[in-house]
C-alpha cells in the first residue's frame, strides 16, 4: 500500500508543479562576426572567391539569378571590397566556375544560365575586368550545376555539367577559351550537386555527383581515366534527396570523403572513403532548416575540417566542428545572416590567417561577410573553396 501512496504523491507533485524541465543543451559560442555587408543584384545565389587580379587579395563573384547578371567585387585584403562591377549574362544564371580557360595566367569566369540553357565564358582582361567571348556553349536541356577540372590531363581546364534528365555533360577545353563538342554520360538518378577530386589517388580527376529525384538517391562517382573518359560507380547511399555535395577529409586519413546536404531531412550526411573505390555513409546529423549549400574548411585551425551550411529558411549559417574521427560537435554553432542565405565561399578575406565566409542572401539582395573571431592556433591560409548546388 505504501508503494501506491508514494506513486500517487509523485503524480500529484507532477500535476501541480509540472514535470522537471529537460536538461538544456549547451549553447556553443559563435566563432564568426558579421563584419561587412555588400550590395548585390537581384536574387544573388551562387558565389565564388579567387584572386582574379593576382594581387594576393581574394575577390568575390556572385550570380544574380533574378537580375540576369553577375557582380564582381575586388577585394582590398582587409575584409572590405570595392563596389560591384555588374556584367550582363544570359537569362537565369545559377552557377559559376573560375579557371584560366585561355592559359594566360589569369582566372576567367564561366557562367551557367538556366533559362537560356547556355554557358558563357568571360575572359579576364588582366585590368580588373572581364570580357565576354563570342562562344556560347549549349550543353543540352535543363542544366542544373557546373564545375571545372582537368579531366584529360592536358593542362587545359574542362567543364562538367549536371543535367536534369539523368546525365552529366563533359566539355573538354582547348586551352584558348573555347571548347570541344559536348560528351554525355548517363548517371543512375537525377543529378544535383557536383564536385571533383582524386578519390582513389590515381592522379586522375574524378567526379562525385549527388543524385535526387524519383530514381536512385545518393552519390555516384565517375572515375576519371585521365583521357576525358570515365567509369561509373554504383550509387552510394548518402542522405535523402542530397542537394549539395562537398569534399572533406573527415577522419584525417589523407583520402577525400564527402558530405551531402538534404532539404527533406534538414540534415547532413558524411560518406567515408573506404580507399577501395567505395564509400560508406555515416549517420545523418542535424543542420538547420532547408540546408541550401555546404562547404568544408578548417575554421578553428586545429587541423580538423569543419562544415558550414547555409540554412535558407532559418536565415542562419550553422557550423559543425570536426573532431577528426568522422564525427562533429553538437549542437551546431548558429550565426544569423540576412534573409534566405544561398551560396557560400570561404577564404581569408582580411589577411589575418583565419578562414572567413561570404554568403549570398537572396531576399535582401546582399552578400554577408563573416570574419573569424580570434581563435587559438590560427593557420595562415589562402585556401579557396566554393560549394556546388542547384542554385
Amino acid at each position: 500500500m505504501k508503494k501506491y501512496n508514494v506513486l500517487i504523491s509523485t503524480l500529484l507533485v507532477l500535476v501541480l508543479f509540472g514535470c522537471p524541465p529537460p536538461k538544456s543543451q549547451k549553447k556553443m559560442p559563435r566563432i564568426f562576426l558579421l563584419s561587412n555587408t555588400l550590395d548585390a543584384g537581384i536574387e544573388p545565389s551562387f558565389i565564388i572567391t579567387d584572386d582574379f587580379n593576382r594581387n594576393q587579395k581574394l575577390d568575390l563573384v556572385v550570380v544574380n539569378s533574378g537580375g540576369h547578371s553577375f557582380s564582381f567585387y575586388k577585394g582590398n585584403g582587409d575584409g572590405s571590397f570595392n563596389d560591384q562591377l555588374v556584367y550582363k549574362t544570359g537569362r537565369g544564371p545559377i552557377c559559376l566556375a573560375a579557371e584560366d580557360f585561355n592559359k594566360d595566367g589569369y582566372k576567367d569566369i564561366a557562367v551557367l544560365n538556366y533559362e537560356d540553357q547556355t554557358i558563357q565564358i568571360f575572359l579576364n582582361t588582366k585590368l580588373g575586368s572581364f570580357k565576354k567571348t563570342t562562344e556560347i556553349l549549349k550543353p543540352g536541356k535543363i542544366p542544373i550545376n557546373m564545375i571545372s577540372g582537368d579531366f584529360n590531363n592536358d593542362s587545359s581546364p574542362d567543364i562538367a555539367i549536371t543535367m536534369r534528365f539523368y546525365q552529366v555533360v563533359i566539355l573538354l577545353g582547348k586551352g584558348n577559351g573555347f571548347f570541344k563538342e559536348p560528351v554525355t554520360i548517363n548517371v543512375k538518378g537525377q543529378p544535383t550537386g557536383i564536385v571533383v577530386g582524386d578519390y582513389n589517388k590515381d592522379d586522375n580527376i574524378d567526379i562525385a555527383v549527388g543524385l535526387a529525384g524519383s530514381g536512385n538517391t545518393g552519390v555516384q562517382i565517375l572515375w576519371g581515366k585521365g583521357n576525358g573518359k570515365f567509369d561509373s560507380s554504383k550509387v552510394f547511399k548518402g542522405g535523402k534527396q542530397p542537394l549539395t555535395v562537398a569534399n572533406i577529409d573527415v577522419n584525417n586519413d589523407g583520402y577525400l570523403d564527402l558530405v551531402t546536404s538534404s532539404n527533406s531531412l534538414h540534415a547532413l550526411t558524411t560518406l567515408i572513403n573506404n580507399k577501395d573505390k567505395t564509400f560508406t555513409s555515416l549517420r545523418d546529423f542535424a543542420s538547420g532548416n532547408f540546408p541550401k549549400f555546404v562547404v568544408a574548411a578548417d575554421f578553428t585551425g586545429d587541423g580538423f575540417e569543419d562544415i558550414a551550411v547555409s540554412n535558407s529558411t532559418d536565415d542562419q549559417i550553422s557550423i559543425s566542428l570536426g573532431k577528426g574521427d568522422g564525427t562533429f560537435t553538437y549542437p551546431p554553432i548558429y550565426h544569423h545572416v540576412n534573409e534566405h542565405p544561398q551560396g557560400m565561399a570561404v577564404g581569408d578575406f582580411n589577411g589575418d590567417g583565419l578562414i572567413d565566409i561570404a554568403t549570398s542572401c537572396r531576399d535582401k539582395n546582399r552578400i554577408d561577410i563573416l570574419t573569424k573571431k580570434n581563435m587559438i592556433n590560427p593557420k595562415p591560409n589562402l585556401v579557396v573553396q566554393e560549394t556546388n548546388s542547384t542554385g
